[in-house]
């Protein structure tokens, strides 16, 4: 199509800010998403003052600075053949730059007079959660807070967010990220993974440049009837339908479960399996529940072409309402409620071999491809981008905490949660200013018939997931437990403190067995030894 687009271009640059006529627009690309927006936009300015011209080029200097850069662009038809105004037709959105380029070039335009200088511009953008939180790997962890809070803590000065949803405001016992470039999930992932597997919604508010986490979509406000004039073409979608049955399995042995979730759609034997390791009951049925509102059966979506520019809003999450009164044939596949822009796409190339014709107006003739596509107002299905899922665990070191006996006594110890009656040892991780975390308390080491706690400050490996920890492994021996290689020994050493123990070591003395059983409380000792051809029993008490 052509048309004529009022154009506002600001581009803030190197700290200032700087407004680009839409006369010298020549070009434009929009994807405008529910959760986001990518684009380009190319201009030119003119710069003959040099030659005795008007026209200066105050933009350069501003350009090609590294600082971070601001695009905010809003078009509007340039008329109407409706009674619509404009401005309910305005499309708008902003971001954050991320790539731009200048081509130079003069033009003659009287023979034997100065040649006029244009600066070709483009720059790319996207919104600024998609600009900065991309380059955002962190590794944190949190204990007692929310996700909010989280992300209040890493969103930066050129993100806001609103949020309305009681899981991402409920204070947990911990959070833990670790996202590592080489894995490619950045942040953004990490926030948007969670957002999707909890049945969250994130949506951009491009006119407002703002974000929004919420429990559920947004169904307010007023459709406005679309009419049939501004159409070339409208196609229904029918999304795949899953064909599975979510199932949730636990495997922990003293209550194994295996939960079915129905979808009447699915096809025999096909399953989407979670599988968990949990004690807690609850935790079973919380899965359930979550993957029970998970919809199963995607509704119908429109897709749009546009023969004119739109004389109503078609940015993501306008409803518009597709009637007889907008023009429509009554015999379209019925539409039963209004529906909701999820997507447009938005091309333009302004008319015309050169800029000059419109340089400094506020309007220029393109010729635009404009497409969107709908779904069905009721439709609780979420729109996310694509994302590397955040990996999991990760491993950090931390120490046993025990709070029996003296700061110096080897002891262990143990908390019993009151609301799951699950044991738990408490761990110290010193690399995040010594925050304590809980993990189970499982035998780590040895057989089950062998009962040796994890004791006070010893070093642990941690593998940690999002929400949840567990000891893996002893990272050394204790001070008073390891013996000389010479004598090849293995030794077992039990007990509060150095002076406070039992002592059990078997090694070689010229090439002999010998084994060891020494009991000592203070003063007090009880020896056995075992050697070739003899046995000693001594009890005494040692001077000093």
């Amino acid at each position: 199509m052509k048309e004529k687009l009022a154009i506002t271009l600001t581009l803030k640059v190197g700290g200032t800010e700087h407004t680009i006529p839409g006369g010298n627009v020549r070009g434009f690309s929009l994807r405008m998403e529910a959760w986001g927006v990518s684009g380009s936009v190319e201009f030119v300015m003119q710069d003959d003052s040099s030659w005795g011209g008007k026209y200066t080029d105050d933009l350069l200097a501003d350009f090609v600075k590294a600082d971070l850069g601001e695009v905010s662009l809003s078009i509007k038809p340039g008329h109407l053949e409706t009674d619509t105004e404009a401005d309910d037709a305005e499309i708008k959105t902003s971001g954050l730059v991320l790539e731009k380029s200048v081509r130079e070039e003069t033009t003659q335009r009287v023979m034997d007079e100065p040649a006029v200088l244009f600066r070709h511009y483009r720059v790319t953008f996207v919104d600024p959660a998609q600009a900065l939180w991309r380059q955002h790997f962190p590794c944190a962890l949190y204990t007692e807070t929310t996700f909010k809070d989280v992300i209040e803590a890493h969103k930066g000065d050129k993100i806001s967010l609103t949020y309305d949803w009681d899981v991402i405001t409920t204070t947990v016992s911990q959070i833990f990220f670790h996202l590592d470039p080489a894995a490619r999930s950045s942040f953004y992932d990490l926030v948007i993974w969670y957002v999707r597997h909890r049945n969250g919604v994130f949506t951009y508010d491009h006119a407002e440049g703002t974000y929004s986490i919420k429990g559920a979509k947004d169904t307010s406000g007023e459709a406005s009837e679309l009419l049939l004039d501004d159409l070339s073409s409208m196609t229904s979608f029918f999304p795949e339908v899953p064909r599975y049955k979510p199932r949730v399995l636990n495997s922990y042995t003293e209550s194994t479960a295996t939960q079915l979730v129905d979808n009447t759609n699915a096809a025999t034997g096909m399953y989407r399996d979670t599988l968990l390791r949990t004690p807690i009951a609850q935790d079973v049925d919380d899965r359930v529940t979550l993957e029970t509102a998970r919809p199963l059966l995607p509704k119908r979506e429109v897709e749009l072409s546009f023969r004119r520019f739109p004389t109503v809003a078609v940015s993501p999450g306008s409803l518009l309402d597709i009637s007889t009164t907008g023009g429509h044939s009554s015999n379209l596949i019925a539409a039963t409620e209004s529906f909701r822009v999820v997507f447009l796409s938005l091309e333009a190339r302004a008319s015309g071999a050169g800029p000059e014709p419109t340089y400094g107006d506020t309007a220029a003739s393109f010729s635009v491809d404009c497409t969107a596509r709908l779904e069905e107002k009721s439709e609780p299905r979420v729109r996310l981008p694509s994302i590397v899922d955040p990996r999991f665990p990760g491993h950090l070191e931390g120490k046993i905490v025990s709070a029996v006996g003296a700061d110096t006594d080897i002891t262990y110890d143990f908390a019993t949660d009151d609301d799951t009656s699950i044991d738990q040892y408490t761990v110290k991780i010193p690399l995040f200013e010594s925050k304590e975390i809980s993990a189970p308390y499982e035998p780590e080491s040895g057989a089950g018939n062998l009962y040796l706690p994890l004791y006070k400050n010893q070093r642990v490996l941690v593998a940690l997931d999002f929400s949840k920890a567990t000891v893996i492994r002893m990272i050394d021996w204790r001070s008073e437990a390891r013996v000389a290689k010479d004598g090849q020994g293995q030794h077992l050493f039990l007990g509060k403190t150095s002076t406070n123990n039992t002592s059990v070591l078997h090694d070689y003395q010229d090439e002999k067995p010998v084994l060891r059983v020494l009991r000592t409380n203070d003063k007090d000792t009880v020896l056995l030894r075992l050697e070739e051809g003899k046995m000693t029993l001594k009890v005494e008490e040692t001077g000093g």
